[in-house]
């Protein structure tokens, strides 16, 4: 090892600053700071701990230190027997009886009986480098060599400019094709040139070499990948802040698209849903998470918090196929979220502010300073690829896979599979990148080991949901309720709501509703008088359609994503019905009241003539047996011969001549009503007047 000493003229590094020391004393030193020429005074044993600490660093003025192998099975055969001989040669001053020897004597000797040629001035380099260092290692000769090619110089010249059009810009980079050019730019300058003069063309090694070592790696990167990711292939990943001690006191949280096709069960749709999640970074525990089929915005971060701000106790009851519990709920005290356009909004500044939430945006693409969500999402992806419908990460991983043929699962069911990854597959699997166990363990050990972490609670669910959830909309309150996605809610709240505006006058007064996007079986309406919210809740009507039509389990939340989905189906089915018929529909049922309007004005002879038509038609018409069937009790039925022509035509003339006599009289009755009174009195003149006949005989 080197040696130093705490003596003066010695200069070292302490915190950054460069120190040199004008006085030393037995337990204590006097330093000038180079840079503000000051002085100060330190305790030896103060310097000590520094340098322990790595905060304290001696100069090297040779800069040998950084070029010497410290592992000393680094060092090959030949250099290990040339530091032998050196030391050997070096003996008397390591013995310390150099100044006991004559030196052109003793080198002599070295040269006669062990064959060391060594002259006074290589002597005295190595003398003087034993004395700075006192370690062997150090003796080693450094690699020979200039340290600048002349033919590196000279191509320079030539490759700036190309290098300058060419590994900047972004796009993929042909080696082969900046070769090229270099070989064109030497034959345009040698045009010009004696033969003495002329440029040597180089191989492509030699060029490719070159570049390598005098390309600016960093700037072409940060072109092609960007800054972030450039900077972050430079100095690899950083942890943002300090790693947190406790729950809740940094959480992270993203958003992907997921691998995976849902399907509409009535449409038979395809689409890929977004996942927002959210983890604790102290734990890994899962936090809480939304799904939707929209770009995650404001809206859908909003309805993730609510979701990590309160205790998941539906759990067993709501989706029983979850084997172990899923605790972790709470406030978080600072929030990783990515910095993007929709998370600066006004929304959830004031969220933040409210709850005493600290946001931290690292850079745009700077995924790796987020970690622990982006590991969680991935982890989640990757478990998708096990289910039918996953479109993988990447079309290599796809093949010919039918995603969307293969699709089958729906919004809902994909939230009970998502309630068993994280609880069953991450929050209660092994953590391998923290100590202590699962997750959850994790996050419940430290409730138990500090009694200062308590989870806290609004005043009430409501007050919450409220506050976070992402539905808004405005309506008016109809005798049915109120109407959202072409679906009624209602209550007697609701109605003495609706009955009070139409007392104050303000029946067509829009209210504000609000409503949980990972569950619209309740809505909240605001009461424009005293400013508070009532609930109501979904028509159980429609909720068995849902079930029927598209197998909407009623037990389980209706996310509003399926709820719009099931309205956009109803009116595209609405739309593609031909409808058309009701045109013709419509042409019939004028027609025949013109035909009646251009009746009346003739006595209704047309309609009448056509009721006694009608009439006639019925009297005659005959009767099928047959329809009957056979009789419930056949010993009823019994044999009476049977009816020869001549009998039933007799029969059939009575039967005319009884209803001949029939109609006769009636009509004699009404002529002598009419000769009575000289008038129709109970009867319109503009009506026709009506004949009436018996049936039968």
């Amino acid at each position: 090892m080197a040696r130093n000493r705490f003596s003066y003229g010695t200069k070292f590094l302490l915190d950054g600053m460069e120190h040199v020391i004008k006085r030393s004393e037995r337990n204590e030193i006097v330093v000038e700071l180079v840079k503000y020429k000051q002085t100060k005074s330190f305790p030896i044993s103060e310097l000590e701990e520094a340098f322990d600490e790595e905060r304290l660093a001696f100069q090297d003025i040779t800069e040998r230190a950084n070029k010497i192998k410290l592992d000393l099975n680094q060092l090959s055969e030949k250099e290990k027997a040339s530091i032998k001989i050196k030391l050997d040669v070096l003996k008397p001053v390591i013995d310390g009886g150099y100044h006991k020897i004559k030196l052109d004597e003793y080198l002599k000797t070295l040269r006669d009986e062990k064959g060391y040629k060594v002259s006074k001035a290589t002597f005295y380099n190595w003398k003087k480098i034993w004395d700075r260092y006192g370690d062997a290692r150090y003796l080693l000769d450094l690699k020979p060599g200039p340290k600048v090619r002349r033919t590196e110089k000279e191509v320079m010249n030539s490759l700036e400019k190309i290098m300058d059009d060419n590994l900047y810009t972004g796009e993929e980079v042909i080696y082969h094709q900046i070769y090229r050019l270099y070989k064109d730019s030497i034959k345009n300058v040698n045009e010009l040139r004696n033969e003495d003069q002329k440029q040597v063309l180089r191989s492509f090694q030699t060029i490719w070499r070159i570049l390598k070592e005098n390309r600016d790696l960093f700037r072409q990167n940060a072109a092609r990948d960007g800054y972030v990711a450039a900077k972050l292939q430079r100095d690899g990943s950083k942890s943002m802040t300090e790693k947190p001690t406790r729950p809740l006191q940094r959480v992270e949280l993203d958003w992907t698209p997921t691998d995976i096709y849902l399907v509409d069960p009535k449409t038979l749709e395809r689409k890929k849903p977004w996942l927002v999640y959210a983890i604790d970074v102290f734990s890994g525990e899962p936090l809480g998470f939304y799904i939707t089929f929209e770009y995650p915005d404001t809206f859908a971060i909003k309805q993730c918090l609510l979701h990590c701000f309160l205790p998941k106790v539906y759990l067993k009851k709501i989706y029983p196929a979850v084997q172990n519990e899923w605790t972790a709920y709470g406030i978080p005290k600072e929030l990783v979220i990515d910095n993007a356009s929709q998370n600066n909004s006004y929304d959830l500044e004031e969220i933040f502010d409210y709850f005493g939430i600290d946001p931290l945006y690292p850079e745009v693409q700077a995924g790796h300073k987020k970690g622990t969500v982006e590991r969680g999402l991935k982890t989640f992806n990757e478990i998708l690829h096990t289910l039918k419908g996953t479109s993988f990460s990447n079309i290599y991983e796809k093949k010919q896979y039918d995603s969307k043929g293969k699709a089958c699962i729906t919004l809902q069911a994909f939230y009970y599979i998502a309630h068993i990854i994280f609880v069953d597959i991450i929050s209660h699997n092994w953590s391998h990148s923290r100590m202590g166990g699962t997750p959850h363990q994790i996050w419940e050990k430290a409730f138990a080991d500090d009694p200062s972490l308590i989870k806290e609670l609004p005043f009430s669910k409501k007050e919450i949901t409220l506050a976070l959830c992402g539905g808004r909309e405005k309506r008016i309150i109809q005798n049915k309720g109120i109407m959202l996605e072409e679906t009624w809610y209602t209550s007697d709240e609701l109605m003495k709501l609706r009955y009070r505006l139409i007392q104050n006058g303000d029946e067509d007064t829009q209210v504000v509703i609000r409503f949980d996007h990972s569950n619209v079986k309740k809505i909240y309406i605001e009461d424009p008088y005293n400013k508070t919210f009532i609930e109501a809740y979904i028509d159980p009507n429609r909720l068995h359609d849902f079930e029927k039509h598209y197998d909407v389990d009623p037990i389980l939340p209706l996310p509003f994503q399926q709820i719009k989905a099931i309205c956009l189906s109803e009116g595209r089915q609405r739309r593609a019905f031909d409808d058309t018929h009701v045109i013709d529909a419509l042409k019939n049922i004028k027609q025949i009241q013109n035909d009646q309007n251009k009746d009346k004005r003739n006595k209704y002879k047309q309609t009448l003539a056509e009721e006694a038509r009608i009439i006639d038609g019925l009297s005659l018409q005959t009767f099928d047996f047959e329809s009957l069937g056979d009789p419930e009790n056949p010993e009823t039925l019994h044999y009476i011969g049977e009816l020869t022509e001549s009998d039933f035509n007799k029969k059939q003339g009575n039967s005319n001549q009884k209803k001949q006599n029939e109609t006769a009289e009636i009509t004699m009755i009404v002529s002598n009503a009419k000769s009575e009174d000289g008038h129709k009195s109970s009867i319109d003149d503009d009506l026709p007047m009506y004949e009436v006949s018996r049936l039968g005989g």
